[in-house]
């Protein structure tokens, strides 16, 4: 047994206990959505609850809203997934990494350059596109007990790490490198092929872990880099894009059924609405991250973007193929 999981689900029981039983106030007519994520109030994640919450109140005239739990306070990720299923937690946020092992389809987006550019990225996202009907499909299909409501992102990835400058994949070889990576098994293979020592962790134990030398690098977006303070660690960070990150917003089926039945088309309106916006101010908030990063003595390299592209051009057809996404792939690459 995962005893991290585990906990972390033990905890968002008890916790999400007591939200469930307040989640219906004076008035029958107002349902008052847990929701949680990993980030803290300055993040991305949490700023997507918000947006979506102002949609809520606007859209259900106030009948529907959110109470936000942020800072694991419901468990990580993973444990947060299993919330949502058994129904002691309302909404969450999971990055398209960690849900992949709810969704295996899911696990194409971990492949680096799946999407040409941000302009791809962003019509992929849209909730008319092809592309995220398909998504949406492939949680259906999972029968898992909740559904895809929403995107959001930490905008494009990037690679840190404590040893030195890295420019091309050659350079992460040299460094021989203990790197953090999400829970799929496609990161760790594509880290791996590019020379470094893959180590499946949580996100928020990874500064601890590299003071202790237990990990050398990560990759994230510049907006979870800066939130975390990973330059204070690890101040080499090249600008590899590799990634225009897919995160998704989830809502348990028994929470939406708390939702009366003539709101909840205004209900997953709201869901949408506040997901778009989010990716909308993610350009903004990516491009102020830089600049906390730089001004706190990050070393902040460019990188030979095909060079990191190369030895990844087998692998979009072999893992689309072997997690049933060959129609995700193909609606990317007709956008």
């Amino acid at each position: 047994m995962n005893y991290d999981v585990f906990k972390g689900g033990l905890k968002a029981a008890i916790l999400g206990f007591a939200v469930v039983a307040g989640a219906v106030s004076a008035s029958a007519q107002e349902v008052v959505l847990s929701a949680g994520t990993e980030s803290n109030e300055d993040g991305l994640y949490y700023k997507t609850l918000v947006l979506i919450d102002d949609q809520l109140r606007e859209k259900t005239g106030g009948k529907v809203s959110f109470k936000i739990y942020p800072n694991q306070q419901l468990g990580n990720e993973l444990s947060m997934i299993e919330g949502l299923r058994n129904g002691s937690l309302d909404v969450a946020i999971a990055g398209g990494g960690n849900f992949a092992s709810f969704v295996p389809a899911f696990q194409l987006f971990s492949v680096p350059y799946v999407f040409n550019d941000y302009e791809t990225y962003r019509a992929a996202m849209a909730p008319d596109s092809k592309v995220w009907a398909l998504m949406q499909q492939k949680v259906s299909e999972a029968e898992l007990g909740l559904q895809l409501v929403a995107p959001t992102t930490v905008g494009s990835r990037w690679f840190a790490n404590t040893k030195g400058e890295v420019t091309k994949p050659e350079d992460i070889k040299a460094l021989n490198v203990r790197m953090r990576v999400q829970a799929n098994p496609i990161e760790a293979e594509v880290w791996g092929t590019y020379g470094a020592i893959p180590v499946n962790m949580p996100m928020p134990e990874v500064v601890a872990a590299m003071r202790q030398g237990v990990v050398e690098a990560v990759e994230n977006a510049p907006d979870i880099l800066s939130t975390y303070k990973i330059q204070e660690t690890a101040n080499y960070m090249a600008r590899t894009d590799h990634s225009f990150y897919v995160a998704v917003v989830l809502i348990g089926d028994a929470a939406m059924n708390k939702v009366p039945e003539d709101l909840r088309a205004a209900v997953k309106e709201a869901f949408a609405a506040g997901g778009q916006a989010l990716l909308d101010a993610s350009v903004e908030a990516q491009a102020k991250a830089i600049e906390a990063l730089k001004a706190d003595g990050a070393i902040i390299s460019e990188v030979d973007k095909a060079a990191f592209r190369e030895p990844l051009a087998p692998l979009y057809e072999k893992v689309a193929k072997d997690v049933n996404a060959e129609d995700i792939l193909a609606a990317i690459q007709a956008l």
